[in-house]
């Protein structure tokens, strides 16, 4: 998906839990806390569980909105509230 189409589909999902996939292989999995215009903001189910390799997040890190994932890393983004 092109950028903008992943920035679309974020912004409709904030607030709810998702499965983010990125373009490096690695799955992030929690609630979707912000989008902004270069970073989609997910705090994770489990802390520290989704941190992905050398991050390591106190509580609900960066400010309170969670790990924050490059919307041009983005592949696939689906809500997983019906499937978790």
């Amino acid at each position: 998906m092109f950028s903008n189409e992943i920035h679309s589909r974020c912004r409709k999902l904030v607030n709810q839990p998702v499965e983010i996939r990125c373009r490096d292989g690695s799955v992030h999995r929690g609630t979707l806390t912000k989008v902004d215009d270069r970073f989609a903001y997910v705090q994770p189910f489990e802390p520290g569980l989704n941190d992905g390799p050398g991050l390591f997040v106190w509580g609900y890190g960066y400010g309170g909105f969670g790990v924050p994932i490059a919307l041009t890393a983005i592949v696939a983004i689906a809500a997983i509230g019906l499937f978790w």
